[in-house]
């Protein structure tokens, strides 16, 4: 029977969910063979793997288990492609001594450079009322793709002799309409980044590039593998549809609710769903941050995060308290999308910077008690960031 573990952040992202991808991917016999799925967002995912080697990668357009030699990624008909980013993180995985071996769904999204440059300049516009975009025209790609034209990467594989023509034409008629939604008036400056013609070229270099090296296919694509790590990005409250952070939230589903619909395929499989989140809270752009601190007795000034860097989009990383309420009612409120048994675990990382408790405002959790208010029985600490510092548990059974 076909083994299926699917990865979830349970907070605003940067949970650890790169690392336990990691760790789950590894655990499979070495010459088994394990199909890595990304099923929602794209290149704005930033999650970090570090092998016992020495060497790092912030995975963002592949599957965070693509150190392991038999992994392939598999780009789900729900991530969006970027080829600029695509081409730029193969070659640097390429340096590392990764391959990378992917199959792409042929309905998947295409990002143009208009829909990078749209989603930049007007967050520079915005100014001190940004979005918190991460900048890489996630949501734009949505919007030109469902008003003006869907260009999936099958529809672009057939007509790649157009793809100039279809960017030149997307630049005169669709972005101006979408700067007049917007309510922004570019620069004679940026509209001549937004018309080079040299960037179009090297970016339909790059989408040739991609094409080359990945295979197109559709989800049945699952059933010629018997190990299977889906691999989410960003974090349960940062859903679509979790209303009560909006605007400031992904436009894609980040719980099971599109792994699900892959796994719709496949008969039958034995299942487990974890569940990830550090011991403390983050968030990385705008919007509410209901536990957000200043201080608390371990000083999150002195936390550093080596990913997370502040930007022009995001502006600063910030930290706040472990929310048991927000977590367990998001976390049950997703499960809700559960249509086969499943194993259900908890992942806590980064208990070596809080001395192996989840922080709450005004008291300390064990990892153990949390799991039982979300009346669970396996799960898995991390101490450190590779696989190597996970270890695995289980609570008694009444």
């Amino acid at each position: 029977m076909k083994k299926v573990k699917i990865v979830i952040g349970a907070n605003f992202g940067d949970e650890g969910k790169g690392l336990l991808t990691d760790y789950f991917c590894s655990a499979f016999p070495v010459r088994e063979k394990v199909l890595n799925v990304r099923f929602n967002g794209g290149a704005q995912a930033g999650h970090t793997v570090v092998k016992s080697d020495g060497r790092r990668h912030v995975f963002s357009h592949f599957g965070s288990g693509s150190f392991n030699e038999n992994n392939l990624t598999y780009l789900s008909r729900y991530f969006i492609l970027n080829p600029m980013l695509f081409v730029k993180e193969y070659k640097v995985l390429e340096s590392k001594g990764v391959v990378p071996k992917v199959y792409i769904h042929k309905d998947c999204l295409v990002t143009f450079p208009c829909d990078v440059m749209i989603n930049q300049m007007v967050e520079a516009h915005r100014d001190k009322n940004r979005h918190g975009s991460c900048g890489v025209g996630i949501y734009e790609t949505i919007k030109r793709t469902s008003n003006h034209q869907k260009t999936t990467i099958g529809y672009i594989q057939e007509n790649f002799d157009q793809l100039a023509n279809m960017i030149t034409g997307t630049i005169q008629v669709y972005v101006p309409q979408r700067l007049d939604e917007l309510n922004t008036e570019l620069t004679d400056s940026e509209w001549e980044m937004i018309r080079n013609g040299n960037i179009t070229e090297n970016y339909c270099a790059d989408l040739l590039f991609m094409l080359q090296h990945t295979e197109i296919v559709e989800d049945n694509i699952i059933n010629e593998y018997d190990n299977i790590v889906f691999e989410g990005a960003q974090g349960l409250l940062l859903d679509a549809d979790n209303l009560e952070y909006y605007p400031h939230l992904t436009p894609s589903n980040t719980g099971i609710k599109n792994a699900i619909e892959i796994l719709s395929v496949v008969n039958a499989c034995d299942l487990s769903i974890c569940y990830v989140t550090r011991s403390y809270f983050t968030r990385h752009g705008a919007g509410l941050f209901k536990t957000l601190c200043d201080s608390w007795d371990l000083k999150p000034e002195g936390l550093t995060d080596k990913t997370n860097q502040t930007n022009a989009y995001q502006g600063n990383f910030k930290y706040g308290y472990f929310d048991v309420a927000a977590f367990q009612h998001s976390v049950e409120k997703d499960l809700g999308f559960l249509n086969r048994t499943a194993e259900v675990e908890l992942a806590v990382t980064h208990l070596d910077e809080t001395e192996g408790y989840l922080i709450l405002d005004g008291e300390k959790l064990e990892v153990a008690d949390l799991l039982k208010i979300m009346n669970l029985h396996a799960g898995y600490t991390s101490y450190g960031e590779k696989a190597e510092d996970i270890q695995g548990f289980a609570l008694c059974r009444d």
